[in-house]
C-alpha cells in the first residue's frame, strides 16, 4: 500500500462467491465505478472497505445503493484526522 492514501474496496458477493472488484485510491473513480452496480437485481451483497494505512480502516456489508454511498460518504469524510492515513 502507498504511503498517505486512503485506498477504497468493493466487492459484490453472489452466493458466497465475489463477482466483481474494484479497488481505487480515487474517490471520485470509486464512486463513479460503484454507479454502474445494477442494483435491480439484489440477490447480492456489497462488501465495502476504506483503508487508511497503518491498520486503520471502516468496512462493512451493504444491501443497497443509499445504505453504501451513505457509509462511503461517512468512510471518507474529510474530517478524519490525517494521521490515521499519513505514514
Amino acid at each position: 500500500m502507498r504511503s498517505g492514501k486512503i485506498r477504497f474496496t468493493f466487492r459484490i458477493v453472489k452466493n458466497g462467491k465475489v463477482i466483481q472488484r474494484y479497488d481505487s485510491s480515487s474517490l471520485r473513480r470509486f464512486k463513479n465505478h460503484i454507479g454502474t452496480i445494477n442494483w435491480q437485481n439484489r440477490d447480492f451483497k456489497v462488501y465495502l472497505k476504506v483503508n487508511y494505512g497503518s491498520g486503520f480502516y471502516n468496512d462493512g456489508i451493504y444491501e443497497n445503493r443509499e445504505d453504501l454511498l451513505f457509509a462511503l460518504d461517512a468512510f471518507a469524510d474529510p474530517s478524519i484526522p490525517k494521521y490515521l492515513y499519513d505514514e
